[in-house]
C-alpha cells in the first residue's frame, strides 16, 4: 500500500474516531439531561397526585396519567458525520422535546442553560418545562377521556 493510501485511510479513521467521540459525549450528556427531566417531571406528578389526580407517581419511571404510562427518554440522531441529541417527554399525545445544542447548552424553554450549571442546579425554567408537560399531558388525557392514543 503506497503511502497516500494509507494517508487517505489515516484521515478517514481520524474523522471516524472524532464522530464517535462526538456520538459517546452526546450519550452520556442526553441521558445525563434525561435523568435530570425525569426526576422534574415526576415531581409534579407526584404533586397532582397530592391533589387527588389520577396519576402514579410510585418512581420516575413508572410514572403514568390516567393510567398511560410518562416516556422521558434520550433521542440520539447519529448519522456520520453529524451528531444530534435531545430529550423526548411523552403522554400518548402530548409530547415536549429537550434540545442539546453543539455547544452542550440545554434548550428547554426559556434561555439555554449550560450543560455543567444544570448539573450543579435545575433553573426554574427546566422545572418549568416540566410542569408545562405534565399540564399539557394531563389535559390531553382529560380530553379524550383518559385513553392512550395509539399512533
Amino acid at each position: 500500500m503506497t503511502e497516500g493510501s494509507k494517508a487517505i485511510l489515516m484521515n478517514t479513521l481520524k474523522e471516524w474516531t472524532k464522530f464517535t467521540t462526538e456520538r459517546d459525549k452526546f450519550t452520556t450528556v442526553a441521558n445525563d439531561v434525561a435523568e435530570i427531566a425525569r426526576r422534574c417531571v415526576f415531581d409534579a406528578v407526584a404533586f397532582l397526585k397530592t391533589q387527588n389526580v389520577d396519576v402514579d407517581a410510585d418512581s420516575p419511571e413508572t410514572m403514568k396519567i390516567m393510567k398511560v404510562p410518562i416516556h422521558v427518554e434520550a433521542v440520539i440522531e447519529a448519522a456520520f458525520p453529524n451528531v444530534k441529541a435531545s430529550v423526548q417527554m411523552k403522554c400518548s399525545g402530548a409530547a415536549r422535546m429537550i434540545v442539546i445544542n453543539p455547544n452542550l447548552t440545554i434548550s428547554a424553554g426559556g434561555t439555554p442553560v449550560t450543560y455543567d450549571a444544570l448539573k450543579k442546579a435545575v433553573p426554574q425554567t427546566f422545572e418549568s418545562n416540566a410542569a408545562d408537560f405534565v399540564r399539557d399531558a394531563f389535559l390531553y388525557m382529560a380530553r379524550i377521556g383518559g385513553k392512550e392514543q395509539t399512533a
